[in-house]
């Protein structure tokens, strides 16, 4: 809970931090509830399953690098921001599953629903075995885990058009275009801005998925 002693502990920096990302909770719970409430009303099982695991991996992410940036205690924040870490291989695979689940069950579909999966889970090991090393390799893993989707904008495009798509591939370029700001140490702020692009990645996706995918 953001009590009054909690703000005068954190850094101009973290209050921005926690209250960007707050504000992504708020928007993942809210947005999950609907996108649940749409999947069982108008979808099948496969509807239904993808808004679970896409709705949970946004509130997962969101919520935990909330608790992440509010934390004040040293001990507890490195774990909390481990667990951060992690969830942005959960928030990527999730991301993927609508798509794949619904609209692509098939040996491609299924193939790559796989590979993503197993992506995620070997990156959550590699961050839990060596802890804070080789951080510029996880962004890169990020990177590459969330760009392999390429391989099937072909089958996407042929079933939902460019609208879509042009969602997806911007929501993408969000991610990505804030990894710039992630890294931008001298720049004041620089991790609330990244936050913002993470906010706008998170939203075009979202979109792409309530108003294409799950429907």
């Amino acid at each position: 809970m953001m009590t009054p002693e909690r703000l005068r502990s954190l850094s101009v920096e973290e209050v921005a931090n926690s209250l960007t990302h707050g504000f992504g909770l708020l928007f993942s719970i809210a947005g999950f509830v609907f996108l649940l409430a749409l999947a069982i009303t108008k979808g099948d099982v496969w509807h239904i399953a993808s808004a679970v695991v896409y709705g949970l991996s946004l509130v997962i992410l969101y919520g935990a690098s909330t608790l992440y940036h509010s934390e004040v205690e040293p001990s507890r924040k490195h774990v909390l921001q481990l667990v951060d870490h992690c969830c942005i291989y959960l928030l990527i695979a999730g991301s993927y599953t609508p798509f794949l689940l619904v609209l692509m069950r098939d040996t491609l579909g299924f193939g790559l629903l796989a590979f993503v999966w197993a992506f995620a889970l070997f990156g959550i090991a590699m961050k839990v075995i060596f802890r804070g090393r080789f951080n510029a390799a996880g962004v890169v893993s990020y990177l590459a885990m969330g760009w392999i989707g390429i391989i099937a904008i072909h089958p996407l495009y042929l079933m939902l058009g460019w609208e879509p798509l042009a969602l997806v591939l911007g929501g993408g370029a969000s991610y990505s275009l804030g990894v710039i700001f992630f890294g931008w140490h001298s720049l004041r702020h620089h991790h609330a801005i990244w936050h913002g692009f993470v906010l706008g990645g998170s939203i075009l996706h979202y979109l792409a998925i309530v108003l294409f995918v799950v429907r």
